[in-house]
């Protein structure tokens, strides 16, 4: 509650619990719903929500250590390979929005669109990116500045 009352519109975050979106209900904000589709808890206040689809990887696995195959091993999976998606819109979201995320992620998915290239600059105008290249994921996992837009400090 402490960021809608210091007047914050929107809020997004990292967490399954429908408390966040219950808030922004509740305040009349809007919110990011993240993990699930919480449009149950707060139909008023879902923009959209990102969501993890771990079904199929875990049925892999789980076929891979019955027929014996399965080695560790490390893991990123993202739109391209169909571990995370956006959908279940909010009433207030415009079918033109709708439609223009929803193209925006295929592209992600086809490689077609990244959305760390650069060029990027941090919030001190510094490049952290330049143009033609683009974030790695040790890099991505790494990251120690906040892109240009966003207010605030990192510590140190």
């Amino acid at each position: 509650m402490s960021l809608f009352n210091q007047e914050v519109d929107v809020i997004a975050f990292h967490t399954g619990s429908t408390a966040v979106m219950a808030a922004a209900q509740e305040r009349g904000k809007m919110a990011v719903a993240y993990h699930s589709d919480m449009r149950k808890v707060a139909p008023d206040a879902q923009i959209i929500a990102v969501t993890h689809q771990w079904g199929d990887y875990y049925s892999r696995r789980a076929r891979a250590v019955l027929d014996g195959s399965w080695t560790s091993s490390k893991l990123w999976g993202g739109v391209r390979e169909g571990m995370v998606r956006v959908g279940d819109f909010g009433p207030k979201v415009p079918q033109a929005v709708q439609d223009e995320v929803l193209a925006r992620q295929k592209d992600i998915a086809a490689g077609k669109l990244r959305p760390f290239a650069g060029p990027l600059t941090d919030n001190a105008g510094r490049t952290v990116v330049a143009k033609g290249a683009a974030l790695t994921d040790d890099q991505i996992l790494s990251m120690d500045f906040l892109v240009s837009g966003v207010q605030g400090k990192l510590g140190k």
